[in-house]
């Protein structure tokens, strides 16, 4: 085995839940390694009172009798301690978890050295797409047995650590140092592993070593005819399916020289790899995705270092890249990203973008917003009333416009922020304590005025203060203690301001405006030309995004070209039926909810595992980018189940699946912390609010699919409410005219103004 000279112990537990003394361990394993070799194994099911849940069972494979008798953890501290030794470097995948896990068991192994194997892969495995146990197993060919148990992770986790090190001492000389330097100055386990590493045997640097790049796009030539509307008055131009629309979009607004153009986008990392990026275009990256140069001076300059700080380090002293994005951060990294290392919108590094800025600039919906927010942000030299914006997805714009005016702090970035600082700290504790005493049990918990006028609160606000008139200070620190204090602040009140605590136990501050649709008009519609790129037939239907009253121009003369989608209603056919007996190739079901989720989970993973099938559902799976990394390296047949709303965040090559389900109509929870607040503005929220915004989802769920579907890909639509509600026929009809080319088929209209929505405006949509 090629390992580090060094005493190691590889665990592993499976629990109930993930939740500290809350949720307990029922198995713990581990394999003792020294000189080298494997020593000894542990492993141990363990004995508890409570039930295990359903979804842990299908999970872990142990059921009720696997622990009948078996012993209690308290029982087990002692010999689990005199089995490791007291010499070894602990050993774990995520081990954070497990370490957070066993100290609630009463076994602190906290204060021990340990090393993170998630870590060290996304550190010499950048080629990965996931860094998820089972994913790395399947792509290095580890050896996971036994299967969905924890002296099965212990095995591959070892092997992992293995291929780790054998990339280790693959480094040159100066790469070598660099981590020596830099592990040096971390945790104790990572010191002991730098202690470990041997002198430099290589000189030409590894292939690996290198950020992966998406394959080029190819460049198109088409175009479109595309005019400058008059301010005051948008121009709505109708989205087809065709990926290549934007595309047009940018190559006819790179041919005219006329006059700026600004292109914003919902999502520009997502964007920038399917677009080919014509000469005289400028990709503006957003703040909070820009390394900020004098901020990562400082962090080198730390004498001490987190774990994650100095894999971060790494990362940025062996991968040269500004973009968080190129450097695969990874797991606890992103909240040091977010908390010490990314830039402001005053940062110098993102300021020099805006120098010279060429005739097209593309950029995301919150970047544009934010400037057309601020009158002293270092865009203005070249955004002037001869600019033309063009909104890409403009049906997100509520959304991003409500994430551009509002304020938003995450604990865990804070906290990041805050290592080190001990005026910090003290802060981030009592807003936690703060926290957790105004929710009560509470994971929404609006704010209202007598919260805020709180001596506690107060007495918070005077210390941000004092913290925010500190002449130097790291700028996303700043931008994070901004966000607290106007979420703190009395006028907090007449916004929606609120507190949330999340099932993985994250916890945050948010403060957004209640209406968004006026303030697009004050600075956007208003002040410049401005394009909207809409879902079909949907110029009437556009609340919170266009204020009513206001005069907009629906282009009839772009000429649209989509493959059409073919799609069917079938009354007979189910998602159970779909996902128990499913069709060759790549399936995707949109369930209604993560509870309908995971009783699929519960019910058809272990069957559809005997007979070969692969089932990937939300939440068991891990994230987005885990569960897209499964789904692509899965052999078919196989079913990834997941919402519609995160199936809108999904970013796959074209021709990856062949079938789309969608088993329940995506509306808006009527809890939505935001959503349930702006409903009570309008005189029929259904009809005016909520419908609007499922129509507009569907769009860009049918466009998602077509986007990453095979050539001969279809969809059903199963929810019963299509057939059995009275709002289901005009659900229908609007699908079909999306997905089968009756857009591009209809007498075209003329150009009309808008006033307020119709009583029948699903009657005139079509």
């Amino acid at each position: 085995m090629s390992l580090p000279d060094l005493p190691l112990v590889v665990l592993d537990t499976e629990t109930t839940g993930f939740l500290p003394k809350v949720n307990r361990v029922i198995e713990y394993a581990h394999v003792v390694v020294r000189n080298g070799k494997v020593e000894s194994e542990y492993e141990e099911l363990v004995g508890i009172d409570e039930e295990i849940p359903d979804i842990v069972r299908v999970l872990t494979r142990i059921n009720q009798k696997d622990i009948a008798g078996k012993p209690h953890f308290e029982t087990l501290r002692e010999p689990i301690l005199k089995h490791m030794g007291d010499d070894t470097l602990v050993v774990g995948q995520n081990v954070g978890f497990d370490l957070r896990m066993l100290r609630g068991e009463g076994l602190d192994l906290t204060e021990r050295p340990w090393i993170d194997t998630s870590m060290l892969a996304s550190l010499v495995f950048p080629e990965l797409e996931s860094y998820s146990l089972g994913y790395v197993s399947r792509i290095l060919g580890l050896d996971h047995t036994p299967v969905h148990r924890a002296l099965g992770d212990v095995h591959a986790t070892l092997q992992l650590l293995e291929k780790c090190w054998e990339r280790i001492l693959e480094l040159p000389a100066d790469h070598r140092s660099d981590l020596i330097e830099i592990f040096g100055k971390s945790s104790a386990g990572y010191r002991m592993l730098a202690a470990a590493i041997p002198p430099a045997s290589k000189k030409k640097t590894p292939g690996w070593l290198t950020i992966p790049r998406h394959e080029p796009v190819s460049a198109t030539h088409a175009t479109l005819p595309i005019t400058k509307p008059q301010i005051g008055t948008p121009e709505l131009i109708e989205e087809p399916l065709d990926p290549a629309f934007l595309q047009s979009i940018v190559n006819a607004s790179a041919q005219d020289e006329s006059t700026v153009h600004w292109i914003g986008v919902k999502n520009l990392t997502a964007t920038l790899r399917h677009l080919h990026i014509p000469e005289g275009v400028r990709v503006l990256q957003p703040p909070f995705l820009l390394l900020n140069p004098e901020s990562v001076d400082t962090l080198s300059a730390q004498q001490t270092l987190t774990s994650d700080e100095a894999t971060l380090l790494l990362k940025l002293r062996w991968f040269d890249s500004p973009v968080q994005s190129d450097l695969l951060v990874h797991g606890d990294e992103k909240s040091v990203w977010a908390g010490k290392l990314a830039c402001t919108d005053t940062s110098p590094a993102y300021v020099k973008q805006f120098i010279k800025l060429p005739s097209v600039i593309l950029l995301d919906h919150r970047q544009l917003l934010g400037i057309l927010a601020d009158p002293d942000h270092a865009a203005h030299g070249a955004l002037n009333d001869e600019a033309h914006i063009i909104i890409d997805d403009a049906s997100m714009l509520e959304d991003t416009a409500t994430k551009a005016y509002g304020h938003y702090a995450d604990l865990q970035e804070l906290r990041a922020a805050a290592e080190g600082d001990a005026a910090m700290t003290k802060l981030t504790d009592l807003l936690q304590l703060w926290i957790e005493k105004t929710r009560s049990t509470q994971d929404i918990r609006y704010l209202t005025p007598n919260d805020l006028a709180a001596a506690e609160v107060r007495a918070m606000c005077g210390q941000l203060k004092t913290l925010l008139a500190r002449d130097v200070l790291p700028p996303q620190t700043k931008r994070l203690l901004n966000a607290v204090e106007h979420c703190l602040e009395p006028s907090a009140a007449d916004r929606i301001t609120w507190i949330e605590t999340r099932q993985d136990g994250s916890q945050f501050l948010q403060s957004v405006p209640p209406s968004v649709a006026l303030l697009l008009k004050e600075h956007l519609y208003a002040r410049f030309s401005t394009t909207l790129l809409i879902p079909p037939r949907s110029s009437s239907m556009l609340p919170e995004i266009v204020p009513p009253g206001m005069r907009t121009k629906l282009n009839t003369d772009i000429p649209l070209r989509q493959k059409d989608v073919p799609i069917a209603f079938p009354e007979e056919l189910s998602a159970k039926e779909v996902i128990c007996d499913p069709p060759a190739g790549k399936s995707i079901v949109l369930a209604g909810s993560r509870r309908i989720i995971e009783q699929y989970f519960v019910q058809y993973t272990a069957d559809l595992e005997e007979r070969g099938v692969t089932l990937i559902c939300q939440n068991m799976s891990g994230g987005v980018s885990r569960m897209q990394a499964e789904f692509l390296a899965a052999k078919p047949p196989v079913v990834w189940v997941l919402t519609p709303w995160t199936f809108e965040t999904v970013d796959l090559p074209e021709g990856t699946a062949d079938y789309l389900v969608i088993d329940a109509l995506p509306f808006d929870h009527p809890a939505h912390a935001i959503i349930s607040r702006r409903s009570e503005r309008f005189r029929d929220a259904f009809s005016e609010y909520s419908m609007p915004r499922l129509l507009h989802r569907l769009f860009r769920i049918v466009r998602t699919f077509r986007e990453l579907s095979t050539k001969d890909a279809t969809i059903d639509v199963l929810d019963k409410r299509i057939r059995e509600k009275r709002y289901g026929k005009t659900v229908q009809a609007y699908l079909q005219i999306v997905c089968g080319g009756a857009m591009t088929e209809a007498k075209k209209k003329k150009a009309t103004a808008n006033g307020d929505y119709p009583e029948n405006w699903q009657m005139n949509l079509f």
